[in-house]
């Protein structure tokens, strides 16, 4: 028969009494007279049935059959005080036997608190179950009221503690905002000494390591204003050498925190000689706690707190908050070392910039410099009438090299504009296909010589849009240049323009060379990245300025290869704007016309390039009087009147800005800039210096003649 509970209603307010029988007569007539107690009655039939009853639920008193089938009530008894949780339930033995005894002491061996024989007086039963139902109930009541006064002590704990952990956090963060509101050491020091006192000390001090084994006091403070001066005074007792044996020298050894109450044998341990104990007793130190300053493993030195009141304790709290203020200050300290470090090497790094540029622009003056008569003077040669063509071909191979010469150090002075985003362009209305018209000519030598197979597919029906053709023409030559380069002899080169669906121009440089492995393509826009390519020899820069200088014109461009000695494919794409441009065009023989005979001072101190240009200007019909420097110059423009100063900037007794400036304090002048000298701050010192124009080392005499007959149409 399965347990059955008697009496549900108001449960939650009613006891539960285990009834123990295994005839149905008897649990009903236990029922009925304990039906006035008014209590929950549960029903068990056999011993098991009892014990599992008692696994889900507790009771105030069990009455328990002494004669059962199977496990008799005795066995019964015996199973249920092994359970702790049932070992105290009062039992009361129900039994028709008179055997005092066998029955009665054996029943009370084991625990029960009465044994009565049948026939039961109701009266009696329902007194002794009302005694023990009232005992439960009052122990339950105690058992809660302890639970409830634990529980209100583990809360008002609980709350204290989070009251102290909240205060614990605000005071460290407070502590990191400060720390971390300044990278200067002393500062830094000075916020950790006050940060801690009061909140963690009377006093604090604070040291640090120094280089020749010694630490040194670089912050101290005291919650009394009046004793902060008797604190640095500290200082002049307070034994530096890290062999001393004071608090901050033992944390800095071990790097383990120390706590300690201050007596004066603890003092006599930690100073040797008397003076220093009695002017630390003067600051009447109780205790103290010693934290050291730790960052990366390295201990930078040590803080010291401590209390002056008896009652202010040095505990595991105090311990605990110290040490993570002193986790947090290293952190600050280290930072603000490593922003010190980083500052030193940002200033060498500056220093070395700039000693890089100024190398570059030396290097580059040096090296234009003896290029400038050289170009020159083939030029004047190859307009000879009378040399011979195989000579003229020479004269022409050494040109174009020369030229290459001089757009290697260009490109050198582009890769430092490109890094300081200078490149600066010169818009205008530009036909893109005669620019690249232009650059194949340049490269028609090397295709020649390499026998190269030429296809020209200009498709792009429009081509006409702002650039600077200068570096549109620089562009494309790099691109065209780059795919002569890596093309063996007898392969192919393909260019092809068009227009994509978004309205852009688009220029294709394609090859059968030697390829792009994937490693490698991701890269090939990098400076100085060519791969395996490197091996052909060149500088790796024309890709990475090419790609700079299309970026800048708001274009894109990418490289496609599919490996390795399976060519290659450059597109460089540019945006159009919503209707073409018209590009100016001024006929050559019509500006040969109007060429005017104008008046030149050229101002130059190397002699091969002073007459190797003047006697190219001259043949294009221009008056030059050359000078060698500049106290020449100003006699020459004492005598003669001229239309334009061309001046080299560098000279032996002075610079071509202060030659300007002399000339323009008495009339107008216009001046052209010729130097080696090509960064951004050159031409923006010859522009401020007062020169019109500035043209680089060696010079496009096309460009510079263009220039001095602008002066003549002004």
């Amino acid at each position: 028969m399965a347990a059955e509970a008697i009496g549900t209603e108001g449960a939650d307010e009613k006891v539960n009494i285990l009834i123990v029988d295994d005839r149905a007569d008897k649990l009903l007539a236990h029922e009925v007279l304990l039906e006035e107690v008014n209590q929950n009655l549960v029903k068990a039939t056999s011993g098991k049935e009892a014990l599992r009853c008692l696994l889900r639920q507790d009771f105030a008193v069990i009455l328990l059959d002494v004669n059962m089938p199977g496990m008799d009530g005795f066995e019964t008894a015996s199973l249920i005080r092994q359970r702790p949780r049932s070992e105290t339930t009062p039992i009361i033995f129900i039994s028709a036997v008179n055997d005092t005894e066998n029955h009665v002491s054996r029943g009370y061996s084991l625990g029960a608190v009465d044994y009565i024989l049948t026939p039961v007086v109701p009266e009696i039963l329902r007194a002794k179950i009302n005694v023990f139902v009232d005992l439960y109930k009052k122990t339950e009541q105690v058992k809660r009221q302890a639970e409830e006064r634990a529980k209100f002590i583990r809360a008002e704990a609980a709350r204290q503690e989070a009251e102290a952990a909240q205060e614990r956090l605000a005071f460290l963060a407070e502590a990191s905002n400060v720390l971390s509101a300044s990278l200067e050491y002393q500062e830094t020091f000075e916020s950790l000494a006050r940060l801690a006192v009061p909140r963690l000390a009377e006093f604090c001090i604070i040291d640090m390591a120094e280089e020749g084994g010694t630490l040194r006091q670089v912050a101290v403070a005291h919650r009394d204003p009046a004793q902060q001066e008797k604190l640095r005074e500290l200082q002049q007792h307070y034994p530096s050498s890290l062999s001393a044996r004071h608090g901050g020298t033992r944390v800095f050894h071990t790097g383990e925190p120390e706590v300690a109450e201050i007596t004066d044998e603890t003092l006599e341990l930690m100073f040797e000689d008397e003076t220093t104990r009695a002017f630390v007793r003067g600051l009447r130190p109780q205790c103290f706690i010693a934290v050291p300053l730790v960052a990366r493993g390295r201990v930078l030195g040590a803080i010291t707190l401590v209390n002056v009141e008896s009652g202010r304790a040095c505990g595991p709290g105090e311990m605990a908050l110290a040490e993570e203020l002193a986790r947090r200050a290293a952190i600050a300290l280290d930072n603000a070392s490593l922003y010190q470090s980083a500052q030193k090497a940002r200033n060498e790094a500056e220093r070395a910039n700039l000693a890089k540029d100024r190398f570059l622009a030396m290097l580059s003056h040096e090296l234009r410099t003896p290029l400038m008569p050289v170009l020159t003077t083939l030029l004047s040669l190859e307009h000879e009438e009378n040399i011979p063509d195989e000579i003229r071909g020479s004269l022409q191979m050494i040109r174009r090299n020369v030229e290459l010469e001089a757009r290697l150090i260009d490109d050198l002075l582009d890769l430092t504009r490109i890094s300081k985003g200078k490149v600066q362009l010169s818009l205008e209305p530009v036909d893109a296909h005669e620019l690249l018209r232009n650059a194949v000519e340049i490269c028609e030598s090397g295709i020649d010589e390499k026998n190269l197979q030429l296809q020209l597919d200009f498709a792009a029906a429009r081509f006409r849009f702002e650039a600077d053709p200068a570096r549109l023409q620089q562009i494309f030559w790099n691109l065209i240049k780059n795919a002569v380069k890596f093309t063996p002899n007898g392969g192919d080169l393909r260019i092809r323009t068009s227009n994509d669906g978004e309205g852009s121009f688009c220029v294709e440089v394609a090859d059968s060379g030697v390829g792009i492995d994937a490693e490698s393509l991701p890269k090939i826009f990098h400076a100085f990245e060519q791969g395996e390519r490197a091996r052909l020899g060149g500088l790796g820069l024309g890709l990475a300025i090419s790609k700079a200088l299309v970026e800048t014109h708001c274009g894109r461009i990418t490289a496609e290869s599919p490996g390795r000695d399976q060519g290659a494919t450059f597109t460089a794409v540019f945006p159009l704007p919503e209707k073409d441009v018209e590009t100016q065009t001024n006929g050559t023989a019509s500006a040969t016309a109007e060429r005017k005979a104008l008046r030149i001072l050229l101002v130059e101190d190397h002699e091969d390039t002073n007459r190797s240009l003047t006697q190219l200007l001259r043949r294009r019909g221009y008056q030059v009087q050359p000078a060698h420097n500049l106290q020449r110059a100003l006699e020459i423009a004492g005598q003669e009147e001229f239309d334009v100063l061309v001046s080299d900037i560098g000279l032996p007794d002075g610079t071509g800005v202060e030659l300007i400036q002399q000339l323009t304090a008495s009339r107008p002048v216009v001046g052209i800039a010729l130097t080696g000298f090509g960064m951004e701050e050159d031409i923006q010192k010859s522009h401020d210096g007062g020169f019109s124009h500035h043209l680089i080392k060696p010079v496009d005499l096309n460009k510079l003649d263009s220039l001095i007959q602008q002066v003549g149409c002004s």
